[in-house]
């Protein structure tokens, strides 16, 4: 049975915020400045900010060390903050991701970044199943226009179906929640939350 993880500190997930990722991501501009608000409100608040970084292998512009595989510069990792590499949709298949989040005491994980439809799905659905109190921002996430079966998914309805989706779940003993970025908090006290 997987643990509940209760008492310990939050975390900032910032996943995929890269330059061929967000090159035709829906509102890029202002979710990129919205995530650097909010990192600037967790390093000021000693949250650590956790990188997760793409790369696949094979293909030029999202192979390691490509323009395109580079974090955003505009909100870029400081000097010792982690960066986790990682080859597959879900941020902890086969990376230090979990590793690193239970050395660090984490139990809360804010999760911003992109993809909507694909990373930041995969990621905050198995941190939930994990045992994790899980915050998405929702002003904090994109992805491109997508189709499906010759239908059109514009990227903003993708960004806001995940926001209803995952604000209507539900995990025994676990916090899940979705807010915009001004209304993240980093200090919750989950005990209470749930009691409630």
């Amino acid at each position: 049975m997987v643990g509940i993880r209760m008492i310990g500190k939050s975390a900032l997930i910032v996943i995929d915020v890269q330059n061929a990722v967000m090159a035709d991501a829906w509102d890029r501009d202002g979710v990129v400045e919205r995530i650097g608000v909010l990192a600037g409100r967790a390093r000021a608040e000693g949250v650590p900010v956790i990188y997760v970084q793409h790369e696949v292998p094979g293909y030029p512009p999202m192979a390691a060390g490509a323009d395109g595989w580079r974090i955003d510069a505009r909100i870029a990792p400081r000097k010792g903050e982690t960066v986790v590499a990682k080859q597959f949709q879900d941020s902890f298949a086969n990376t230090t991701l979990a590793d690193t989040l239970d050395g660090m005491d984490v139990t809360h994980l804010v999760i911003v970044g992109a993809q909507s439809d694909a990373c930041i799905r995969a990621t905050l659905f198995r941190a939930m199943s994990e045992g994790w109190q899980v915050t998405l921002v929702g002003d904090c996430h994109t992805t491109e226009d997508a189709v499906w079966e010759g239908g059109a998914l514009p990227a903003e309805q993708i960004v806001q179906h995940l926001n209803a989706s995952v604000g209507f779940l539900e995990y025994p003993g676990r916090v899940v929640e979705v807010v915009s970025h001004e209304d993240v908090s980093f200090s919750v006290v989950f005990e209470e939350r749930l009691a409630s």
